[in-house]
Formats: C-alpha cells, sequence, structure tokens
C-alpha cells in the first residue's frame, strides 16, 4: 500500500497545534462553515480553501500565512494589536512584565466568571 503524500504537512502541523491550544475540529468546522468531515480532510490531505483558511486564522489569533505554513517571523504571525502589545511589554521592567501578567491573568478570571454566572441566569430563565 503506498502512503499517499500531504500536499502542505506544514498545514497539518499548524492545524494540530490549533487543537493542542483548545480548539476543536467540530469548532473549525462551525467556524468555517463547513462539515466536521471536510475538516478531517484538511489533515488529511494538508489542504483547505483559502475561506476556511481566513476564517480559522481569525477565530484562532494566528495570521493565515503562519497557518499555510509560511516562514514567518515572530512579528508576521501576530495581528497588530498583539505585535503594539508585545512591544509594549518588552519594554517594561521585569518585575513589571510579572505584574502585567498577573493582572491580565486575573482579569481573564473575572471575565470567566461573569460569563459562567450570566450563563447560569440565562439558562435558569429559559427554563421558566
Amino acid at each position: 500500500m503506498t502512503e499517499k503524500k500531504l500536499l502542505n504537512p506544514i498545514l497539518v502541523e499548524r492545524l494540530t497545534e490549533l487543537t493542542r491550544r483548545g480548539m476543536t475540529k467540530s469548532d473549525m468546522a462551525r467556524i468555517a462553515g463547513i462539515t466536521p468531515q471536510s475538516v478531517n480532510g484538511w489533515f488529511k490531505k494538508g489542504a483547505m480553501s483559502k475561506e476556511s483558511a481566513l476564517a480559522v486564522a481569525d477565530a484562532a489569533g494566528v495570521s493565515v500565512p503562519w497557518l499555510l505554513g509560511e516562514d514567518v517571523g515572530e512579528k508576521d504571525g501576530l495581528k497588530p494589536d498583539e505585535q503594539r502589545l508585545l512591544e509594549l511589554y518588552r519594554q517594561l521592567p521585569e518585575e513589571e512584565q510579572q505584574n502585567m501578567l498577573r493582572i491580565f491573568a486575573i482579569r481573564l478570571k473575572e471575565l470567566d466568571e461573569l460569563y459562567e454566572k450570566y450563563m447560569k441566569g440565562r439558562i435558569r430563565s429559559q427554563g421558566d
């Protein structure tokens, strides 16, 4: 039996990286507006449409060139806001960098708790 060669093996690596970051294949299908079987095809063939690449990259917060496996520099893989944030972060003394990381973690936790509280209230009111 001959082994089929992937069109873009780096694309498969990048898609796998997104799954490690928490984006499921079902998420990818929903985001791209396609079937889960089509997403499985991306992993098997190493190819995806431009429209799907744009949608998935945007949702994942990565650049399309990075997703498609192009050799991109650190800044090329970031959105403009992320580049600016990184530039500002790197200008801070190390102790302040750690403080900013703590602040971001605290804010994310607050948002998670708010979301959970909101969703519980929403589910309860729908059951009425």
